[in-house]
């Protein structure tokens, strides 16, 4: 397995209000020195929710965002779930987790379920900003935790992370049926 390392779509700056509310398909996307890769995620249960694990073949994982509430919410395979970046704990530098959590859930100190937003294409990240204004350092990343590779955010520059990128993708959703 290629190892995946990640930073955010620096080029999708402009939020996407016409998918205020579209349904979109969400699958990964990178590029590194030696290539680049594609594929879905899976679900795999997390101490909060359910984490995205990196995955071949195909996937009905899909979501909606609500600009007004600036919230990221499941709708296929399991709907009604809101996206949260949750803190790893003990990590250096800055780890978060990107999982689908209960919105009634108590996440610890320090996550975020409104820091994923849409941008042209791809999802970037207000976390480790100033004021809410997009991250200018961070790496979207493939971290382990108990031996499974999720998607990740760390607070890392592209050099730090290796000069590879990855990035959720967002496609049109219109095909996708749960």
């Amino acid at each position: 397995m290629f190892k995946l390392t990640s930073a955010f779509v620096i080029s999708a700056l402009a939020i996407s209000v016409a998918r205020a509310q579209d349904t979109m398909g969400l699958s990964w996307n990178s590029t590194s020195p030696y290539g680049q890769s594609t594929g879905v995620f899976t679900l795999v249960e997390s101490t909060y929710g359910y984490s995205m694990a990196f995955a071949d073949g195909t996937s009905s994982l899909s979501a909606t965002y609500d600009s007004a509430s600036q919230t990221l919410t499941q709708v296929c395979p399991q709907g009604g779930l809101i996206a949260a970046m949750i803190p790893l704990e003990g990590s250096s530098p800055s780890t978060f987790t990107i999982e689908w959590v209960d919105p009634t859930e108590i996440l610890p100190e320090g996550s975020s379920t409104t820091s994923l937003v849409p941008g042209d294409g791809a999802f970037l990240t207000t976390m480790g900003s100033p004021n809410g204004v997009f991250a200018q350092n961070g790496v979207f990343k493939e971290v382990s935790v108990d031996g499974v590779y999720v998607f990740a955010w760390a607070d890392e520059t592209f050099e730090e992370n290796q000069d590879v990128t990855a990035w959720i993708d967002i496609s049109d959703g219109s095909a996708i049926t749960c």
